[in-house]
């Protein structure tokens, strides 16, 4: 293998053992992408060990510090077996306001797969054209978050969890309404499901929120969710707003983040406690399957680092609901490289905007 490196080498040995030239995002630990951690990824580990994270050694940098380490194996190592995940799709296209509203619906309501709704509000009925989310187990059913309102959410909702019943041949389940923080755009359906059958309604302070997952050391306790068969990570996040969570959902390996980072303007309301906030998720996912980030808005267009303007009721040539995990290292990078002194930062998919 003289003349071609030792990266060359590398490459040459990953091709002989049949890796391809990525693996699943959703699989941390997958390297050669088959849906299990097992001894091929661990030879393709060991290859790359000590190299830079470039290709074809990129895949075995599980925690994206540039480098294939102690650490990378470690995380293989704890996530031997299976990591098959639920997968899902999006839609071609978000419904986006503009010349489409005299025929838009007020709501979108998609299928990520059968146990896992997204829904979008309209920008013709509200300019934020807010992302809700329902997540249904066997006994539960946990939405996050009830819109801008001005738009029928409830009877939407409990229409979805009437079609879920009839597909499952189930009687009843538990409807969980909570928020992803506390702004008018994601409560102003609260009021809708008040007082309605096999519906709890969770408080908006952090003591509320608090309270209600059993979470007894605000903001640094990270605590599960039982939805029947379906366990729900919920990590506190303030720094955005004071009551902010984010949800990890083990079944699907979506992390959903709110209004923490969506393609879009990412308000900071507290830069201390933003930071250890993207801290304490980049932490908490460092060993996990992370398929997809989802926040709560769109902002930004297909075109890297722009967004629309503020109150802009048409979107077209939306960026991506989905962010990824890399997007939030990022995220994490751009803050710290601030060192202490906050400032508006155009980013290619989001816009850290302290305020």
């Amino acid at each position: 293998m003289r003349g071609i490196g030792r990266i060359g080498a590398v490459a040459v040995l990953l091709a002989a053992l049949g890796a391809p030239a990525s693996a699943s995002e959703c699989s941390v630990g997958d390297l050669n992408g088959d849906n299990v951690v097992n001894v091929l990824d661990l030879i393709d580990l060991l290859l790359c060990f000590g190299l830079p994270a470039d290709p074809p050694c990129d895949t075995g940098d599980t925690n994206a510090d540039g480098v294939i380490n102690v650490l990378d194996l470690i995380t293989l190592l704890l996530n031997f077996g299976s990591t098959t995940v639920a997968g899902g799709t999006f839609p071609a296209t978000w419904i986006n306001g503009g010349p489409n509203c005299p025929t838009e619906p007020a709501i979108q309501v998609h299928a990520y797969n059968a146990d896992t709704y997204i829904l979008r509000q309209s920008l013709c009925t509200n300019f934020e054209g807010p992302f809700i989310y329902l997540l249904f187990g066997q006994d539960k059913v946990l939405m996050q978050d009830t819109g801008a309102g001005g738009i029928a959410i409830a009877s939407t909702v409990y229409g979805i969890i009437d079609t879920w019943l009839a597909d499952h041949q189930q009687e009843s389940i538990e409807l969980i309404v909570s928020h992803s923080h506390a702004h008018g755009d994601h409560v102003a359906g609260d009021s809708q499901f008040n007082g309605q059958p096999d519906t709890t309604m969770v408080g908006l302070s952090s003591t509320a929120v608090a309270s209600f997952f059993g979470i007894s050391a605000w903001p640094t306790e990270i605590v599960e969710y039982d939805l029947g068969g379906r366990i729900i990570d919920v990590i506190p996040i303030p720094g955005h707003q004071s009551a902010h969570i984010a949800l990890y959902d083990r079944q699907t390996g979506l992390l959903l983040t709110g209004d923490t980072l969506y393609p879009g303007r990412l308000y900071i309301s507290n830069f201390t406690q933003y930071i250890q906030s993207i801290r304490r998720l980049n932490d908490f996912i460092a060993d996990k399957p992370v398929c997809h980030v989802l926040g709560t808005h769109i902002e930004m267009s297909n075109t890297p680092g722009d967004d629309y303007a503020f109150g802009a009721t048409s979107h077209p040539d939306e960026h991506p609901l989905p962010l990824e995990r890399s997007h939030l290292i990022e995220l994490y990078d751009a803050l710290l490289g601030m060192k202490g002194a906050p400032h508006i930062e155009v980013h290619d998919d989001f816009i850290v905007w302290p305020l």
